[in-house]
């Protein structure tokens, strides 16, 4: 399920935001998701997916997205310029409860900000978008930063690492066959496959220069937390069912706070 929300901003003129907006609009998709099915959002805030140990919320969201000359980076400080805005909203759920999830964002008004500056926001129009098909391979654009870490034997910080990291391939295929085992579990899925990475002859090629993004979680909050996550064009090889859960989930890990939402390379503008 995936869904676009074209956003304006409610007072006209220049609006500012944080530029490490991501976690407010995290809690703002699970506070309108709430509004319609307090379990619903429970689960996924709370709960999740679960496969061994791990669990998973099975969705994710695009940065945001604006027109030609419709933003300006200052700082830490992120100016709509001309008031409109659209954002990707995509879950790993039942298709029945597609027109519920997207009837939910429809006229929904929120607000980005902090101490210093704010945006008030409103939903004008929700569209429920088609999937593609998954016969790999697929090139895709990353539309949020991609994830991938491993922990180090020295130090309590995670290791955040490139595209181009000789681990990097095999932590993303890790994490992604974990997902669709959680999806699979839990019924949003109907497939099978090997489950080692030799016998599914799975490869991501890396299409472009990666660029990084140093992102700031729950800023300015005693849980403040800094992460480095990356964007970048890829192709994917992989079993259809696998590269759907990304499409749908979220390639990468912390999915649910605006990481690893992708979009085919076709039909997209070129950089």
């Amino acid at each position: 399920m995936r869904i676009s929300l074209n956003i304006k901003t409610v007072k006209p003129g220049t609006n500012v935001i944080p530029v490490n907006y991501s976690y407010p609009v995290s809690a703002w998709i699970y506070h309108t998701i709430a509004s319609g099915s307090h379990e619903f959002a429970d689960f996924l805030h709370n709960t999740g997916f679960k496969t061994g140990t791990r669990k998973y919320k099975l969705f994710s969201f695009s940065q945001l997205q604006f027109p030609p000359r419709g933003f300006k980076v200052e700082n830490d400080r992120l100016a709509i310029l001309n008031g409109e805005c659209r954002l990707i909203l995509t879950f790993m759920a039942p298709l029945a409860l597609e027109n519920f999830v997207a009837g939910l964002f429809k006229g929904q008004e929120f607000s980005i900000g902090d101490t210093i500056s704010r945006a008030e926001l409103k939903v004008e129009s929700v569209e429920i978008l088609p999937s593609p098909t998954f016969e790999g391979p697929i090139k895709f654009r990353s539309i949020s930063p991609v994830l991938i870490s491993k922990e180090r034997p020295d130090s309590r910080n995670a290791e955040y690492l490139s595209p181009v990291h000789a681990d990097f391939q095999k932590i993303f295929f890790d994490n992604l066959i974990n997902k669709y085992t959680a999806a699979l579990s839990c019924g949003l899925i109907n497939a099978s496959h090997p489950e080692t990475e030799e016998e599914l002859q799975m490869q991501i090629k890396i299409l472009n220069t990666p660029r990084s993004h140093l992102m700031i979680i729950k800023a300015g909050t005693p849980q403040q937390t800094k992460i480095k996550a990356y964007s970048f064009d890829f192709e994917i090889i992989a079993p259809p069912d696998l590269i759907k859960t990304g499409y749908m989930a979220g390639f990468g890990e912390k999915n649910a706070l605006g990481l690893g939402c992708v979009q085919p390379l076709s039909g997209l503008p070129n950089k």
